[in-house]
């Protein structure tokens, strides 16, 4: 094996070890919340035009209404998420941030107020933008291959960006969903401005010792 195809692999383990820790972390999180705090930690969702709420922004992809939600978001999360990572594992932390960000973000500013929202599913929804936009974006064989297998089995969990169900955050869903087109069509820049914010942590975290 030369030394780019073991970088290569280094860096698809990295980024797999990211996704199950992450998807570990939303377990031990609910684990906590329904076996202990009688999900108490609901309350740091997303709750829309208060500034207490923008905490939900970075706590409430962790935060789910039971074990159907959360056993739902985790094959979804697992399933999108290692369709990134086999398509280009240096895409995955990129588009995490920004479908993370846009569904958070997108939800606090226009979301339903008197609601707390909660759920990896804008995450979710966000890597199945992704995955089906690419294509426009990237025009190649493993992109369009992409696309094919996400419209022909997933396209019906599209209907989740409606206002359907009163009680699903579809909020959550559209702005991810948004993300995840922004992270195609921007795709070069977003990983440039990922990089470069992880090396300044590192200069922060050095400066900090």
């Amino acid at each position: 094996m030369n030394d780019l195809s073991q970088t290569a692999v280094i860096n698809w383990v990295s980024q797999a070890r990211i996704l199950g820790y992450l998807l570990l972390f939303a377990w031990i999180v609910s684990v906590l919340n329904f076996g202990i705090f009688g999900k108490w930690l609901n309350q740091f969702g997303i709750r829309p035009r208060e500034w207490g709420g923008l905490w939900g922004v970075a706590f409430a992809p962790f935060l789910h209404g039971s074990w159907g939600h959360l056993e739902g978001n985790s094959i979804a999360f697992l399933t999108y998420g290692g369709l990134i990572l086999l398509q280009n594992p240096e895409n995955f932390g990129a588009v995490t941030v920004t479908v993370a960000l846009t569904s958070g973000f997108g939800t606090w500013l226009l979301g339903r107020t008197r609601t707390i929202h909660i759920g990896a599913s804008g995450v979710t929804f966000g890597y199945l933008g992704f995955l089906m936009f690419l294509a426009f974006f990237d025009r190649n064989i493993p992109s369009v291959l992409l696309l094919v297998f996400t419209a022909f089995f997933h396209s019906k969990y599209l209907w989740g960006l409606l206002p359907i169900y009163e009680r699903v955050s579809w909020e959550e869903h559209l702005f991810g969903f948004v993300g995840g087109i922004f992270a195609a069509r921007y795709l070069p820049q977003i990983r440039d401005a990922f990089a470069q914010s992880l090396v300044l942590i590192k200069q922060f975290e050095a400066w900090i010792r």
